[in-house]
């Protein structure tokens, strides 16, 4: 399994790559703290290297390393976080590490913009609001999403397009492997509380202080509808 725990990779490949997704947020113990692993498969990242040739940056590097690396620096430099740890494990593999001290400060930090309404978090709640509308705050998160090369693939580009109609898009763009691997792909948050949980909207509880929710990365690509949730404890 692929994962990566609560922050954004940069890339092409966590966008539109065969695997599972899953995002880990830990508010116990003090201070919170957030990791992951990320892993991407030969097939995209040749497609991420087509890519790069039309790029006006230049690297001798490889392009998933450049990324891995530029996405370090990002948190390295965010006044909210410390003790980053990045490490590469394997072939086109990478685990990390962080400790930060406030949620809504660190997506501030890594680009969402003052009044942001993608993550909003109180003492005892969080809520996650991802629509066409707050889309945009997340762009500045995760520059990639501004690539002239990335743009045909996202939501703001394809607004009204069914998900057959996009499949098919991929199949034409990537070769027949893009939309069974986009098809196989979701996204898991999960979150860690520091007392037991009381409500939530959307998602299922684990346990007493686990919350987890999960969505198709089709659902990402398309946002027809809003991807949100709510957990209280």
């Amino acid at each position: 399994m692929k994962t990566i725990r609560w922050i954004w990779i940069p890339t092409l490949a966590l966008l539109l790559g065969s695997c599972t997704v899953s995002q880990r947020l830990d508010y116990s113990p003090v201070p919170p703290n957030a990791g992951f692993t990320f892993a991407v498969e030969e097939f995209f990242v040749d497609v991420l290297e087509d890519f790069s040739d039309f790029s006006t940056r230049k690297s001798d590097r490889p392009v998933i390393d450049q990324a891995i690396d530029d996405f370090e620096l990002l948190l390295d430099r965010a006044p909210s976080t410390k003790a980053v740890r990045l490490e590469k494990t394997g072939h086109n593999a990478w685990n990390g590490t962080f400790i930060f001290t406030d949620v809504e400060n660190l997506v501030r930090d890594l680009g969402a913009p003052e009044g942001q309404q993608l993550l909003k978090a109180t003492d005892d709640s969080l809520t996650f609001y991802l629509t066409l509308e707050t889309y945009p705050q997340l762009v500045p998160i995760i520059p990639f999403l501004a690539d002239e090369n990335f743009e045909a693939f996202g939501p703001e580009y394809n607004q009204g397009l069914s998900e057959e109609d996009y499949l098919e898009m991929i199949s034409f763009m990537l070769g027949e492997e893009g939309p069974p691997a986009i098809e196989k792909s979701t996204i898991t948050l999960r979150v860690t509380t520091p007392k037991p949980i009381r409500s939530m909207v959307n998602g299922r509880k684990l346990d007493q202080t686990t919350y987890e929710f999960s969505f198709p990365l089709i659902d990402f690509l398309l946002l027809a509808e809003p991807i949100t949730f709510t957990v209280r404890w």
